[in-house]
């Protein structure tokens, strides 16, 4: 068998059907990525035995993500290779930490995890919905408006106080990966607009991205009050940048109070995700 480690040059490539299986990824997981991933390849005889893709999302952290093995190949340790081969590659970038997600009723693929030293870590729901016609509901008494770079600090603030990172532990999705909050991150989020907030003073913020026709919320709360014009200026984005979906990431089961919309699970993770994780030692892999 060899292994090879690769750029995932584009959507196209790290999304070819003969090599993933779709129930690994959602189908969306190329577009609304964050930063560049690598793929591990293991082949035999020219044939694909399996992959898996990897990314490093933080200093010291690290991302798995689409690991698939061919069916005629599996019970001879290709998946096993395929996750050491990554954890040293990680390991080399001053990786420490690495994560994946998993679908809560995946049961199978989280006995896989945790006999491969993974533990969980937190739990998430993915919803959706289509971005409404009409006027949108913007209450602008609550103030929102894009934030400057000198409010990095208060928006770090409301992120940190939220009940939302108590529940996720400190992490934020870009994406569909989770990674510790940074400020630098929050300051980079700021100079591309993709952070609002909201009152006279920061009270309230919104962290998004618009990935082709879909709107995705990594981070919306504040007070109650405020939750409905957060989101209406978020939808007003997304229409005017041509996307007609819009995405939330939250640790309930429902969007949070105010955010009116006809949500549905994500189709990928219908019952929420596990996000696990494990800690990297310093020694490689024979």
């Amino acid at each position: 068998m060899k292994t090879n480690i690769e750029p995932l040059a584009d959507a196209s490539t790290a999304g070819d059907a003969s090599t993933v299986d779709s129930a690994a990824l959602p189908s969306e997981w190329a577009q609304w990525a964050e930063e560049p991933g690598q793929r591990v390849t293991i082949t035999d005889g020219g044939h694909t035995l399996g992959v898996l893709h990897f990314a490093v999302v933080g200093p010291v952290e690290g991302w798995m993500e689409g690991l698939w093995v061919q069916p005629a190949a599996r019970g001879r340790g290709v998946g096993r290779t395929l996750v050491q081969e990554a954890e040293d590659a990680l390991r080399g970038y001053g990786v420490s930490t690495v994560r994946t997600a998993i679908p809560s009723r995946d049961y199978a693929a989280l006995a896989v995890a945790e006999r491969a030293g993974f533990n969980a870590c937190i739990e998430t729901n993915v919803l959706v919905a289509d971005v409404e016609s009409g006027p949108i509901d913007i209450g602008y008494d609550a103030q929102v408006r894009p934030a400057e770079a000198g409010e990095a600090s208060a928006v770090l603030q409301v992120f940190g106080t939220s009940p939302l990172f108590s529940a996720w532990r400190g992490l934020m999705p870009l994406g569909w990966r989770f990674r510790q909050i940074q400020s630098q991150m929050i300051k980079g989020l700021i100079i591309d607009g993709r952070v609002i907030r909201s009152g006279e003073s920061v009270e309230g913020a919104a962290a998004f991205a618009v990935h082709g026709t879909t709107a995705v919320i990594f981070f919306l709360d504040g007070p109650r009050t405020h939750h409905a014009a957060l989101f209406g200026t978020i939808a007003e984005h997304a229409r005017n940048a041509g996307a007609n979906r819009i995405g939330i990431f939250t640790p309930e089961r429902s969007a949070p109070a105010g955010v009116r919309a006809t949500w549905a699970p994500h189709p990928w993770c219908p019952d929420g995700l596990v996000i696990v994780e494990k800690s990297l030692g310093g020694e490689t892999h024979p």
